[in-house]
């Protein structure tokens, strides 16, 4: 059976199981490539799974995109509107026809840049512009992480430069704050089958107990609470914790393995539904 075919059966079932509601209208997809070679597969696998769907997709490719993949690639796929990162383009128009953004490859560099608001380009104002907007934006982590493959890649190591190390995680903690959903590469597809069932982000607002103010340490309730996301707890969801908090997790909610390490070294609480 297609990989695709199993993610979307899989999708729908944890959302059936879990409780979340299931959003029929087709979504509007912009899948942006940027220069990383981590996660072009996932977004190439995307694309074959949107392409014939109800779901209308574009892509946009970065400068750097278009000199490392060219378009062949994408066209193959499937993918048939193209848009160039276009100083001129009209991206808030392009916002408003669009309800969901993937970035599949996202680099070192403009995780940098997006992290600093920085509106330099079509494509960082397509993401920032997208956060502002309240809309969906998932991308992929390990082309922008110096503990995943592009970190291998150039050789780093936390000990050699430790103070770099932390300022490029906090990029990606930065853009977890801001509402970007980062996940790792083999989650990915997966990961936009659950946003394409749920349909548009919903936004929901925590009431923590009074009582709760009594506690020495913070209480956080699980931010990924009936939010489309997986069963699990990324390492992201608690980069932006202070430590010592009580995290008070949802129903069904599991730790990855990273997470876990993050939860050890934060000396968080975990409290379970």
């Amino acid at each position: 059976m297609d990989e695709a075919v199993v993610e979307t059966i899989i999708a729908r079932v944890m959302t059936l199981l879990n409780g979340e509601p299931i959003g029929p209208s087709p979504r509007r997809v912009i899948m942006l490539f940027s220069g990383a070679m981590s996660g072009f597969a996932a977004g190439e696998q995307t694309i074959k799974r949107l392409v014939g769907s109800r779901h209308r997709l574009r892509v946009m490719l970065t400068p750097a995109a278009k000199h490392l993949f060219t378009e062949k690639p994408i066209r193959e796929a499937g993918a048939a509107d193209i848009i160039d990162d276009n100083p001129w383009l009209d991206v808030p128009a392009l916002i408003q026809q669009t309800d969901l953004v993937l970035v599949p490859t996202l680099t070192m560099n403009l995780a940098a840049r997006l992290a600093l608001g920085i509106m330099d380009t079509a494509a960082t104002t397509l993401v920032l512009c997208a956060l502002l907007a309240g809309e969906q934006v998932i991308g992929i982590r390990n082309g922008a992480d110096p503990s995943g493959k592009r970190g291998e890649a150039l050789g780093a190591r936390r000990e050699a430069a430790p103070v770099l190390w932390a300022v490029l995680e906090r990029h990606l903690a930065t853009l977890a704050s801001f509402g970007m959903e980062l996940v790792d590469k083999d989650e990915f597809l997966l990961t936009v089958e659950r946003a394409l069932i749920h349909g548009a982000k919903e936004i929901i607002v925590h009431e923590v107990d009074p009582a709760a103010a009594e506690v020495r340490s913070p209480v956080v309730v699980d931010p990924g609470a009936g939010a489309p996301r997986l069963g699990f707890v990324t390492e992201n969801e608690l980069l932006t914790l202070k430590p010592e908090s009580v995290l008070r997790l949802a129903r069904g909610r599991r730790l990855t393995a990273q997470a876990q390490d993050t939860a050890r070294r934060l000396e968080l609480r975990l409290e379970y539904a």
